[in-house]
């Protein structure tokens, strides 16, 4: 049998050199272009790759647009978290961009080189475009019979803001508090990061604004995003009929 070592894994500094890796890539974009699109299409890539290799096989990450049986769609986001085991993907296009359903959704972020009240304002409108659309319903199907239908609003879609930097001097101060708090319903945030600063969550209940420290924000963000997915379980179940029903129209 071989021998166990001795030293401890260092996981704070694993995740440390991870965060210092994606701060430089984001950086280095910004650095040597002044193209937006090109800035923005790098930073969106960068977040969705780090997700994707954080988070278990179950979760697909990727920008797209969502859909729902009614013909309603969201706005473009930029970081979709969706479901890969139980949902159908409907449209994957030539440039990577997905089309899923609603009901596949776990959570919704805007990236942003930096998270301020105005970006804050516009990544809130992204993530209730998505909140807003209808979610069908059916009973889960096991070995023993069938679970009933959950209750959209007993699945909550995450939704945040990932930024490179802090356009708060004090990220913590009033000013920025004020304007993540004043985003509320479909708008609300649940978690967001600014790499160079600071990451948040809103904890529930009672939507108490928690800050990281200033060295772990990604630390921080990854591992309150995971234990947040955990605690909303499988997403819905597809009413595929529903959707079907579109194409007769």
């Amino acid at each position: 049998m071989a021998d166990v070592t001795d030293r401890a894994f260092d996981l704070r500094g694993a995740f440390l050199a991870k965060q210092e890796e994606l701060l430089a890539r984001l950086r280095v974009t910004a650095a040597f272009s002044d193209h937006g699109t090109t800035i923005g299409d790098s930073s969106e890539a960068d977040w969705v790759g780090m997700l994707a290799a954080f988070l278990p096989g179950r979760y697909g990450v990727a920008g797209g647009i969502v859909v729902d049986s009614t013909g309603g769609q969201s706005e473009q986001i930029d970081v979709l978290i969706y479901d890969k085991h139980y949902s159908p993907l409907f449209l994957k296009t030539s440039a990577g961009t997905l089309i899923v359903p609603a009901e596949s959704v776990y959570a919704v972020f805007e990236v942003k080189q930096e998270v301020n009240k105005p970006l804050a304002e516009y990544a809130g409108k992204k993530v209730a475009s998505v909140r807003n659309l209808e979610r069908t319903s059916l009973g889960a199907v096991y070995a023993a019979g069938q679970y009933p239908p959950r209750e959209p609003s007993s699945f909550p879609i995450l939704g945040g803001i990932l930024a490179t930097r802090s356009g708060w001097m004090d990220i913590e101060g009033d000013a920025a508090t004020a304007a993540l708090a004043s985003l509320e319903g479909d708008r609300a945030f649940d978690l967001g990061c600014a790499l160079d600063a600071r990451s948040f969550e809103f904890t529930h209940p009672g939507r108490a604004l928690e800050y990281s420290d200033s060295e772990t924000q990604l630390i921080f963000f990854l591992l309150r995003l995971f234990r947040r997915l955990q605690t909303l379980g499988t997403v819905l179940v597809v009413d595929i009929d529903a959707y079907e029903s579109r194409l007769a129209e």
